[in-house]
């Protein structure tokens, strides 16, 4: 598969999983219990700065700017450790998701600035 479109999908992925529960937990409410959660777009704020990092990774692996790649990557992984630190034992699966999204994306923009950086240094061998 081409490098951009898992690049492209990466994003996506961060864009679903901004809409799940980052945060949740069980409240009780007059004699029931509820399960409450929190999803990006409860959060507002610095959650939007998430959305536009994984819009932004999307759109830069499609351009092939892998060491931009790896900025957004990294402020995304930077969010959502924030987001971690501050949900604590009440952190969500999308919470998890993301982080786990984040750092795929961070691992696969280095590798392919990697790749391209080695491809130009053959191409001027050459």
């Amino acid at each position: 598969m081409d490098k951009r479109i898992i690049g492209i999908a990466i994003g996506v992925a961060g864009i679903f999983l901004w809409f799940m529960p980052l945060a949740s937990w069980t409240e009780n409410f007059m004699g029931s219990n509820i399960n409450v959660f929190q999803a990006g777009y409860h959060i507002g704020g610095i959650a939007y700065l998430l959305l536009f990092s994984m819009l932004a990774y999307s759109v830069l692996s499609w351009f092939k700017l892998h060491s931009l790649r790896i900025i957004a990557g990294a402020l995304s992984l930077l969010i959502c450790l924030i987001f971690l630190v501050q949900a604590g034992s009440n952190t969500g699966w999308g919470l998890i998701g993301l982080i786990l999204v984040s750092i795929l994306g961070i691992v696969l923009g280095i590798m392919d600035n990697k790749n391209q950086k080695m491809e130009q240094l053959n191409e001027q061998k050459e």
